[in-house]
């Protein structure tokens, strides 16, 4: 999942408020405020589409997002009294200001290394859809699990696809970045005719003028994510590489988020939602996340809730990432809704604190957490491959006690946990499972220890030499594609995706029934993992190992306290093979 990174800081009370207004003309796109001041605009229930557009004319706005079929528009206008205006219309209920998203990768930033076609160990003797799924080593790395793809392994996928591989009559779709249907991992499996971009170019640069790049106004992905989540789930049997979970899946791609500014408005999110279930989603991904302020932003939360419901109505099971914060996220009941995501209130609300960076900023207490905390989406948390030997230069009060090494399926080091949690799901992790700053250059993700997937050759992710690094992704190309090893909740949460869309091609009769499906999943769950991953540790504040010290604290992880099974994982880890029986 892609942190959500809200422009205030959150122990100040204004979190979540829209950024200070500018002066539109002179509005200049930023990744932490709202540019183009998009007004969200909610009506009465019952008011038709038609009369909330006439509200809108009639105080001067233009309609940039249509979320009208539940109950909401998204507005720009030059008129600089058109909120107090449209509030004047006594089907409007409420007006609030967009809230602007800014995304992030966790544990992303590295030095820039050359990238390539690295050396590809020999392959396995079992047979797997794709040549590098069972190869045994990547630029000379070899896993505990002595394959590339052993997240399949351990969602028991193989024994999975003797029943079935998927069927095109599932469809699943992706709310990210975008899909690059060209890739060949995806070009089989793609549905660009139903899929979308849901940010408003055309909207925005008639009002405006030029803001949002060239790379935003097309439907392809021009940053990488969106790309690696869908060959994840979806990836085609076609004799190349690697594959997906499902690889028989229909895949869709609906881009919410801009590559050039780094974010977008949740009314982008939302429509995305909407208009995937319009195209008959059986299940959609969300890796993406953030939270909302209880008191300041119930607006946007509603939205959440109303385009979720809507698309449950519609038969669809929404998947979303628990996220890369490693807070506890409580289930609750708020404002009568059951089954609420809220940070913690205690010291497990503070997020893994960067050295240098403040308490106040990674203060993420009491705050409600979208899309993966709103009731009916299910919340999937990420687990490693394996806890493997630390460097003796590692401080011990920062690393795993030795009676750790070698633990399989883990809750990551970055994972979100917590009550709320569904299901888990492998999202990878550094090899010490620990943050690179505290686990040094050896910390890698390339080999088995991060996931692999497809990434975009010429976006954002293989383009910057930080993010492109064997210190980081390790993009590299073969025969013109584009791979990398990733990590985070953006990872498990379509590889949970990947193990229902195969669940569904095996039982239709759940499709159409989103309860139905994650009782299957739970039911169906492994539960013979231990877990020994601790919280953020307020009380260690060790230097970290390449990034200075920690005068914070909750720069480290707690190695004494493990958090408890339900907690780290829900029902337990996603299993394919027990699932299509």
């Amino acid at each position: 999942m892609r942190r959500f990174l809200l422009a205030s800081a959150i122990a100040v009370a204004a979190i979540g408020m829209p950024a200070a207004a500018t002066t539109v003309a002179q509005a200049q796109p930023t990744s932490s405020t709202n540019p183009w001041n998009v007004t969200v605009v909610r009506f009465a229930p019952g008011t038709t589409r038609d009369q909330m557009y006439a509200a809108v004319k009639a105080s001067g706005g233009v309609v940039t997002t249509d979320l009208s079929k539940i109950g909401a528009l998204a507005v720009v206008s030059t008129n600089g009294a058109f909120r107090s205006d449209v509030k004047g219309n006594s089907k409007v209920k409420s007006v609030w200001l967009d809230k602007w998203i800014s995304v992030g990768e966790p544990d992303s930033s590295g030095a820039a290394a050359t990238t390539g076609s690295p050396q590809l160990g020999s392959p396995g003797t079992d047979p797997v859809p794709d040549p590098w799924h069972n190869l045994s080593s990547f630029a000379g790395e070899t896993n505990p699990e002595g394959i590339l793809q052993w997240d399949d392994n351990r969602m028991n996928v193989p024994a999975a696809w003797a029943t079935t591989l998927g069927d095109r009559t599932v469809r699943v779709a992706v709310v990210d970045s975008g899909l690059d249907g060209s890739h060949k991992e995806l070009a089989a499996n793609y549905d660009g005719q139903d899929s979308a971009n849901t940010i408003p170019c055309n909207v925005l640069t008639r009002q405006f003028g030029p803001g949002l790049g060239e790379k935003d106004c097309s439907s392809g992905d021009t940053e990488g994510h969106g790309t690696w989540v869908g060959s994840r789930i979806a990836g085609a049997v076609n004799g190349f590489a690697s594959n997906g979970v499902a690889p028989n899946v229909t895949v869709m791609g609906f881009k919410t988020l801009s590559t050039t500014l780094g974010g977008g408005l949740t009314t982008w999110i939302v429509d995305g939602m909407i208009r995937a279930c319009d195209a008959d989603a059986d299940v959609i991904n969300m890796s993406i996340g953030g939270y909302d302020d209880p008191v300041l932003d119930t607006g946007d939360y509603q939205l959440w809730v109303d385009a979720t419901n809507y698309c449950r109505a519609n038969g669809t099971a929404i998947f979303a990432s628990a996220g890369n914060e490693h807070v506890r996220v409580n289930r609750v009941t708020w404002n009568g809704l059951a089954g609420v995501g809220r940070v913690d209130s205690g010291p497990e609300g503070i997020a893994d604190i960067i050295p240098g960076t403040s308490v106040a900023e990674n203060d993420y207490r009491g705050l409600l957490e979208v899309p993966a905390g709103v009731p009916g989406v299910v919340m999937v948390s990420a687990t490693n491959n394996a806890i493997a030997p630390q460097p003796a230069s590692v401080d011990p009060a920062i690393k795993w006690p030795a009676s750790a090494v070698g633990a399989r399926d883990q809750l990551t080091y970055y994972s979100s946990y917590g009550s709320r949690v569904d299901i888990a799901a492998p999202g990878g992790a550094r090899k010490f499972n620990i943050p690179r700053y505290d686990g040094g250059a050896g910390d890698i993700l390339y080999g088995g220890w991060g996931t692999l997937g497809a990434l975009t050759a010429n976006g954002e992710i293989c383009q910057d030499p930080s993010l492109a690094s064997f210190l980081t992704f390790a993009c590299f190309k073969v025969n013109g594609s584009a791979f990398g090893w990733l990590q985070g909740t953006s990872m498990s949460s379509p590889n949970a995706t990947g193990v229902a869309a195969l669940t569904l091609a095996a039982h239709p009769e759940l499709q159409g029934n989103p309860n139905g499906l994650l009782a299957k999943l739970r039911a169906t769950a492994r539960t013979d993992m231990v877990n020994l991953t601790g919280p953020n540790d307020p009380a260690n504040k060790t230097d970290s190992t390449t990034a200075g010290p920690c005068p914070t604290g909750w720069c480290h992880l707690d190695f004494r306290h493990p958090i408890r099974f339900a907690d780290a994982y829900g029902a337990g880890m996603v299993n394919a093979g027990a699932a299509v029986r």
